[in-house]
């Protein structure tokens, strides 16, 4: 059940958080521009090769690029699964790294969005999309297991890519559980453990022979632990979506893509409520 529409919480102040009045900036090597881009869009940038030259890092035409490559094709799914009209006049908090392609989606339907991360110069990011793409959007510098938000003051969080980073991903889920209101909504993404390229080594295990192992590469969860994590929500559902033909060995490349992608797909997407019924706990409790 969704929560009623409200204005955007308070966000309180102490020393972990910093809320600037200007936005903030930093200079990117065009090395770390590409990595931010390949993170964003799921492959590298063309440079011209292979389509349209690339503009000029983190100007408008470059997050513009950025979000057409996101959700086309393989990225198609992500707008409907991440429900980017469905939460209009509601609050939303962003948790996780990338350039905030997916919660302009949001506030381009009306949500009140905020940014939360440990990071200046992601919120650095994030801010400068937003305004060069004349989006609001409010900020908050803390770390994800202490946000600063007050209980029960937040309508929707989106937690994008943190899960697997941070030690104890369940003080995250804590916090999450702890601001959201009660039939507030939390979708989360996690890379899956058992996605095509999880299957190949299995069945094709001399490959590994040949290719040199990826550094720092994510092990991934599966729906079960997901679904365990985040046990205090209610009406706990995942899908798994996200699969390039190009990760597919032949013969299985002639299959729908789209029924493959639930079985091998390379994100899973949590989507859970906090219970109604977690009013009355407080009401008690108080």
């Amino acid at each position: 059940m969704p929560a009623t529409h409200s204005p955007p919480p308070r966000i309180w102040t102490d020393d972990d958080v910093m809320l600037p009045e200007q936005p903030r900036w930093v200079t990117y090597t065009p090395e770390a521009a590409e990595q931010l881009y390949l993170r964003e869009t799921f492959r590298m940038p063309s440079r011209g090769r292979h389509g349209p030259p690339m503009p000029e890092a983190f100007t408008r035409a470059w997050f513009e690029q950025v979000e057409h490559q996101r959700y086309r094709r393989h990225g198609a799914w992500i707008p409907r699964v991440l429900e980017f009209g469905r939460h209009g006049g509601e609050t939303l908090v962003g948790l996780g790294d990338g350039l905030g392609t997916d919660w302009l989606q949001y506030a381009r339907h009306g949500t009140h969005v905020i940014a939360c991360s440990q990071s200046s110069e992601q919120l650095g990011l994030i801010e400068r999309n937003f305004r060069l793409r004349e989006q609001e959007i409010r900020v908050a510098h803390a770390p994800p297991h202490a946000l600063p938000f007050d209980g029960s003051s937040v309508d929707v969080v989106c937690i994008q890519g943190l899960l697997h980073e941070v030690e104890r991903p369940e003080l995250v889920i804590n916090e999450v559980y702890r601001i959201l209101r009660p039939g507030g909504k939390v979708i989360a993404v996690a890379p899956a453990r058992y996605d095509a390229a999880y299957w190949h080594a299995k069945l094709f295990p001399w490959r590994r022979w040949f290719r040199r192992a990826k550094p720092g590469s994510p092990r991934g969860t599966t729906a079960r632990h997901l679904k365990r994590d985040f046990a205090r929500f209610g009406d706990r559902v995942v899908k798994k979506r996200h699969l390039r033909r190009s990760h597919l060995p032949q013969l299985w490349r002639p299959f729908p893509l789209a029924l493959l992608e639930r079985f091998l797909g390379q994100w899973l997407i949590l989507k859970a409520f906090k219970p109604l019924s977690a009013a009355l706990a407080a009401q008690v409790a108080a």
